[in-house]
């Protein structure tokens, strides 16, 4: 019979839910993976609820957390949601709400990125949060995760001091069946201390507890933090594992395996700050400690036991990048071997591992998706102006990189600033260096109005390319200020791009449809004779928006423009439109010599047919 009350669900939705069932009554984002998931989690959940919980998806990261900041201030449940480093965007509300006193309960989920898988850098909030001494959580699986949050909510309310809950793209996207709760009525008793993985034969289940115990640095929130303790400590032993997160469910899935979970304890950290007293009595009564996080050494140095206590410091462990199942199996083999407590029954099938050896994958490097309008875009850019500088920026056009018209990314709105340094840097001489930077649409609003509002106020002469598909694309097609909807789907009014371009006194603006690749070409040198003849005092970029639907929200909208893509007819196999349009629908055929065409990736936009020097548009093509 069907349990009614348990449902499988990601790890973001088990936090959303935790949320929910917790009282929550604000919730406010911006959307980046791994986080992504939440909010459309806590509406779903609203709904389900019947509740009032007002979610919305704001411009930035700061938005969001002063909007949190706000609610909670004057009495409400309150949360905000990002990426990791949509921290840094947040981090001068973060260190002013830190001190202040709120009236009801403030949760940030901040969803960190070992890897990063997707993200231009690592980064982790535990430590952040560890050094303004901030009450941080790091769950271990996605059904962890709900639980944490409620508790989180809980702990932030009846102590009135924002709680950060630290999640990573493993806990985040996993998978599991996950119980619902009557809201308020959920019991959450956090499960960390001394892993009972095989000793009591329970492998995952349960801790053994702790004890009471002042002197800590953040003594009173400690104390605090500590209501789900209970007992007794663990026998000496000759080598153990501290480890949170993800890294936690992987040893214990190693120490099973290898059959020593008699003789390796582990012990689990939930509470990264403040850390439980009786990590220190776990350490002290180990002969040798293996410390596994993730990213940084936060643990690590926290324990501190000098060579005792050994990770990332010393080597053992790699000093970034994610902790797979197959590096901690590595780490704690080398280790047992070393230490002479080698006992397994586990033995991978190493002729697996060989036969996968075997196979070959075609190479698939990120690319944009085919009949992708920022594609045409970037062609157009290069073709008009192929020894321009190429500042870009975050998002699905950061891929521009592989067409040779993305030079720069560092963060998001930076792709503008940078383009304003390479002005100055490269026409000190008073010789004009074509200058064309590209941003997408939700990014524009998130952080390149300021950039766009400076370059124009200092007289900074570079074309500006807007990307203007509509959406938030890359993290899952979330409307931006300029769609004219809600989170929750409600029809709102559109702030116009170009309302704002205007609105700062750029004269130079156009509109095109980016398939309009010949337009566009013209367009981008028309920009550049506007630039190089300009020579009043008030210079200013110019600004081109390339505006097309994604085409994945456009998907079965409209019919596509051509029945059947031609290019292998007229093909003398140059690679041209391979090298140059990068669309995954055309494949080198070796023994024809020729450019053939996917037809299963195919779109039918006919913009690789303007890209092949052996093909024309013939009248009656377009649709």
């Amino acid at each position: 019979m069907k349990d009614v009350n348990m449902e499988v669900m990601i790890g973001n939705y088990s936090i959303a839910r935790g949320l929910v069932e917790a009282g929550l009554e604000l919730a406010a984002a911006y959307p980046g993976t791994p986080s992504s998931e939440i909010i459309p989690g806590i509406i779903e959940f609203n709904k389900r609820e019947h509740g009032h919980i007002h979610a919305e998806w704001s411009t930035n990261e700061r938005c969001a957390l002063e909007v949190a900041f706000g609610a909670a201030s004057i009495g409400r449940k309150a949360a905000c949601m990002m990426k990791q480093v949509g921290l840094n965007v947040a981090f001068p509300s973060f260190l002013g709400a830190r001190r202040k006193k709120i009236k009801g309960g403030l949760v940030i989920i901040c969803c960190d990125d070992p890897g990063p898988q997707s993200s231009q850098t690592e980064q982790d909030t535990r430590l952040i949060a560890t050094l303004l001494n901030i009450p941080v959580l790091d769950p271990s699986s996605a059904k962890e995760a709900g639980d944490v949050a409620y508790y989180a909510m809980e702990y932030s309310y009846e102590h009135k001091v924002p709680v950060i809950v630290r999640s990573t793209h493993r806990v985040s996207h996993a998978r599991e069946n996950i119980t619902l709760y009557q809201i308020g009525t959920r019991k959450v008793a956090l499960n960390e201390g001394i892993g009972e993985a095989g000793v009591k034969g329970s492998r995952g289940q349960g801790v053994k507890g702790k004890r009471e115990n002042g002197g800590h640095p953040n003594h009173s929130i400690t104390q605090s933090l500590n209501h789900s303790s209970a007992s007794s400590y663990p026998l000496s032993a000759k080598f153990g594992i501290v480890a949170s997160g993800m890294s936690f469910s992987i040893a214990m899935d190693v120490i099973f395996e290898l059959n020593l979970t008699q003789r390796i304890p582990i012990y689990k950290v939930i509470k990264v700050n403040p850390v439980d007293p009786d990590i220190y009595d776990f350490v002290d009564n180990a002969g040798r400690v293996l410390v596994l996080e993730e990213t940084d050494s936060v643990l690590e140095a926290m324990i501190h036991r000098g060579n005792k206590v050994f990770g990332r410091r010393n080597g053992y462990v790699p000093g970034a990048g994610e902790l797979t199942y197959d590096i901690i199996r590595g780490i704690i083999e080398q280790i047992v071997e070393e230490m002479g407590m080698e006992e397994r029954t586990f033995f991978p099938d190493y002729s697996i591992e060989e036969a996968l050896k075997e196979i070959r994958f075609p190479p698939r490097p990120p690319r944009l998706c085919a009949g992708c309008p920022h594609r045409a875009s970037f062609f157009a850019m290069r073709y008009a102006s192929p020894e321009a500088i190429f500042p870009g920026d975050i998002g699905c056009y950061t891929l521009g990189i592989s067409m040779g018209a993305v030079d720069t990314c560092i963060d998001m709105g930076g792709g503008v600033n940078l383009a304003s340094g390479f002005y100055n840097a490269c026409n000190q001489d008073e010789t004009f260096t074509p200058i064309i930077a590209s941003i997408g649409d939700s990014t524009f609003f998130h952080a390149g109005l300021e950039p766009l509002y400076d370059a124009t106020k200092t007289g900074k002469r570079f074309i500006l390319v807007i990307m203007d598909n509509s959406t938030t694309a890359m993290t899952g097609m979330q409307p931006t200020p300029q769609t004219g909807m809600t989170a929750d789907g409600v029809k709102t009014h559109s702030i116009k791009i170009e309302d704002m371009v205007r609105g700062f006194g750029i004269d130079f603006l156009k509109i095109i449809d980016p398939y309009s690749i010949p337009l566009m070409v013209e367009t981008i040198r028309e920009a550049h004779a506007y630039l190089v003849l300009d020579n009043h005092s008030a210079h200013k970029p110019a600004v081109i928006i390339a505006r097309r639907e994604c085409l994945l929200s456009a998907k079965g909208k409209h019919e596509a423009l051509l029945d059947t893509i031609n290019i292998e007819q007229d093909c003398i196999g140059c690679k041209s439109c391979i090298k140059l349009f990068d669309c995954p629908a055309l494949i080198f055929n070796d023994e024809k010599r020729k450019v053939t065409v996917d037809e299963g990736l195919c779109t039918r936009c006919g913009m690789c047919l303007l890209v092949c020097a052996m093909k024309r548009p013939r009248k009656g093509q377009n649709k």
